[in-house]
């Protein structure tokens, strides 16, 4: 039996251009790309990479000052509590002895990846119909998504908490929010 086949120049052109749409773009990558800073100019990665895995600070013997407020009688303002210099009537100066500082890791990053993987390939089949089978833009989507989910693996991570101390200084216990740069700095980038 024979079988003949109509228009298989029209397909073979199609696939044809679907190709090169589909070539147009080869990866995205999403985290703390290259260029994203503190203010005083440390590299955000190079915190969240300290934040994910863990690490120590060994801070050196130092003087310091503390500053209370004094009632004429000679007792303690605010119950002793510690207050600026400038609102200040006495003040005490202390060694601080050499200590280290550990930071436990906080794996939001791994934890964002591990729950949203399997997602991310449904966010690019859907995305890659959508566009016209535009590669750069099905990765963009997907990149966009991966951006939103590590940011809220940002927001919602709580354990370990912060220290006692660090909850005071802070007035809250969200572990990885402080002065919000690592959260706004999660960025997406496609290769082409």
């Amino acid at each position: 039996m024979a079988v003949k086949i109509k228009g298989g120049e029209r397909i073979r052109a199609y696939l044809k251009e679907l190709e090169g749409k589909v070539q147009n773009a080869k990866a995205v990558k999403a985290g703390f790309l290259e260029g994203a800073t503190y203010p005083d100019g440390t590299p955000v990665a190079y915190i969240a990479s300290i934040q994910e895995f863990g690490g120590k600070v060994n801070v050196p013997e130092k003087e310091t000052t503390v500053y209370r407020s004094v009632n004429p009688d000679g007792s303690f303002k605010r119950d002793g509590k510690f207050v600026k210099r400038g609102s200040s009537n006495f003040a005490t100066t202390h060694t601080v002895p050499a200590h280290e500082i550990v930071i436990p890791p906080r794996p939001f990053f791994r934890g964002a990846i591990a729950k949203n993987k399997d997602e991310w390939g449904k966010v690019l089949g859907i995305s890659l119909k959508r566009s016209g089978y535009s590669a750069a833009t099905a990765l963009a989507t997907v990149g966009q998504k991966m951006v939103e989910d590590i940011q809220g693996s940002i927001i919602d991570f709580s354990d370990p908490p912060n220290s006692p101390s660090t909850v005071r200084k802070k007035g809250y216990n969200n572990p990885l929010l402080h002065t919000r740069v690592m959260l706004r700095a999660v960025d997406a980038e496609v290769d082409e």
